[in-house]
């Protein structure tokens, strides 16, 4: 049994319990692709089992809005997780009860890798359809960087802005955000018909960053006298491009190597899990049944109904504050918080953090003490509620085996956002930030990771991060045996704890920076100082 077109009779007749289309998924994709509706940058785990859901949906009740997925970087993944399987995946739901939902999510009409110019040719095509209304992403924070910490634009940027051609295949496949300029300009050409442009990655005013790196891009061509008349003016009009904030919040991990057996015990022969380079990848996505999407209610032209689809439109105020309470307080630096904790530790899962006496007094110190005090109630869900659903439902959720190096990932690139914006609200209120303890230890495991060591002494493969190589380099003479004085622990750390890039602010103008180089200075005590202090800190 597998999972395409050809498969889903079979399916259906042989795993009932699998949840299956009711509509006719091979004449669908003709029609998207006739007519699309929808594109999606960055076809992910989290998009296909969230987004592309709400998708099919909106097709199992008879409205038109297929998506066309787009892989501008690995496109090869794409084709292993989608290609294979007909655009369709296989959405596993493991309940807390140990229950588990299956369903064939079959939202994609359309996959486009953009690996030479044909595909990018029909990219552009579909971009500038005018039945086209939505260009959402899911590409990490990363994704929508087009600068460094100086301000200077990346090479491929700065090459893609001053070429004669904008718009060129070599320039959008370097960045993502010079391929939505791209396409913006290509549907400004064609008439202009208005699109909005949604993130679903967890960082905070999202649009609002979207925006700005788009937008520095278009100036770009204009001050160099490549844009179209007129087209600076069309995307700066809200009316024509808009681009709402949206929180988006939904765990999902790697696959599990379980799930792709229990499915092969099931009957399927194709859910295996592959590594062809550092990604698991699956036909099949497992995740929680918890699930958040809210959007600004910003939108240009029309938009999908789907605000009984788990779609919260919303006013930008509770958007921004729910944003606020998920992204920066109430879920993900408590996430950052186990993830490096848990690499140094080697603990397989966030689960098995969750039973461990001080991880979990060290996120609920993180949240319910240093968080939650500066939360403001978005209305739509009750701050503590969601809180102590995180922490005594989501995480511990043996059933969702999540490992902390995949939330590791690009840490430094997380932090201003998930722990600089509290910092910087305690500064505006005027609060006490000497009362602050897990938010400092945090930050101290996180130097330590930064040495690429483990507790027991031994070396590990720190995840993927954009900044590893050079913050590694301030902390990679740090002995690991107690020897290092606190006069030369300062010199390495400073121009960590320095960098506002990081932090949002010079963590040495805050008392931070010294009770993060005192937790440090415990940390490389010896093997096994990471244990020892966060017992001594916070397990009693």
């Amino acid at each position: 049994m597998k999972l395409n077109l050809a498969g889903l009779e079979e399916i259906e007749t042989n795993t009932p319990e699998i949840d299956v289309p009711h509509f006719d998924v091979a004449k669908m994709q003709q029609e998207g692709k006739k007519r699309p509706r929808w594109i999606h940058i960055g076809p992910g785990n989290l998009f296909r089992c969230y987004p592309a859901r709400v998708a099919a949906d909106l097709l199992e009740r008879g409205e038109h809005w297929p998506i066309t997925a787009v892989a501008p970087r690995d496109p090869e993944d794409m084709d292993a997780q989608l290609g294979k399987h007909d655009l369709m995946t296989l959405k596993v739901t493991l309940n807390p009860d140990g229950t588990q939902d299956l369903r064939v999510v079959a939202g994609i009409s359309e996959a486009v890798g953009i690996r030479d110019e044909d595909e990018f040719t029909r990219l552009v095509e579909v971009a500038r359809d005018p039945s086209v209304a939505l260009m959402s992403y899911t590409i990490t924070e990363k994704g929508y960087v087009i600068g460094d910490g100086s301000g200077n634009l990346q090479p491929g940027v700065q090459a893609a802005i001053e070429t004669d051609t904008p718009g060129k295949l070599e320039g959008c496949q370097a960045s993502t955000m010079v391929l939505s300029a791209a396409l913006l300009r290509e549907r400004f050409i064609a008439g202009g018909a208005p699109i909005t442009l949604l993130s679903f990655d967890n960082f905070s005013h999202n649009g609002d960053k979207l925006r700005e790196s788009v937008l520095r891009i278009a100036q770009g061509w204009s001050q160099q006298g490549t844009a179209p008349t007129g087209f600076l003016e069309w995307l700066q009009d809200e009316s024509n491009v808009a681009f709402p904030i949206t929180v988006i919040d939904k765990i999902t991990p790697r696959p599990n190597l379980g799930i792709a057996e229990k499915l092969e015990k099931l009957g399927f022969s194709d859910m295996a899990v592959e590594t062809p380079n550092r990604t698991p990848l699956a036909g099949f996505v497992n995740t929680e049944p918890v699930e958040y999407l809210i959007i600004e209610d910003k939108f240009a032209g029309e938009r999908p109904n789907w605000d009984d689809l788990g779609v919260q439109v919303v006013k930008r105020q509770v958007c921004d504050d729910f944003e606020n309470m998920k992204v920066t307080t109430c879920l993900n630096p408590l996430h950052t918080a186990l993830a490096v904790a848990g690499s140094l530790l080697r603990m397989p899962t966030i689960d098995s953090e969750m039973q461990d006496p001080a991880l979990r007094a060290l996120v609920n110190e993180l949240g319910f003490k240093e968080g939650l005090p500066v939360v403001t109630d978005p209305v739509v869900v009750n701050p503590e509620d969601f809180l102590r659903e995180v922490v005594e439902v989501r995480f511990p959720n043996v059933y969702l085996p999540d490992n902390p190096a995949r939330i590791a990932m690009d840490t430094s690139q997380k932090i201003p956002i998930r722990f600089g914006e509290t910092i910087k609200k305690y500064l505006q209120r005027g609060m006490d930030l000497e009362t602050l303890r897990a938010i400092p230890f945090t930050f101290a495991l996180w130097c330590r990771f930064l040495m690429g060591v483990g507790d027991d002494g031994l070396p590990f493969e720190p995840a993927p991060d954009p900044r590893y190589e050079e913050l590694h380099k301030h902390v990679a003479d740090i002995k690991l045996d107690g020897s290092n004085s606190a006069g030369e622990i300062h010199q390495a750390l400073k121009p960590i704890l320095s960098d506002t890039d990081i932090f949002r602010t010079d963590l040495y103008a805050t008392p931070l920076a010294e009770a993060t180089e005192k937790y440090f200075k415990q940390l490389v005590a010896g093997t096994g100082a990471v244990r020892s202090t966060l017992d001594k800190e916070f397990n009693k």
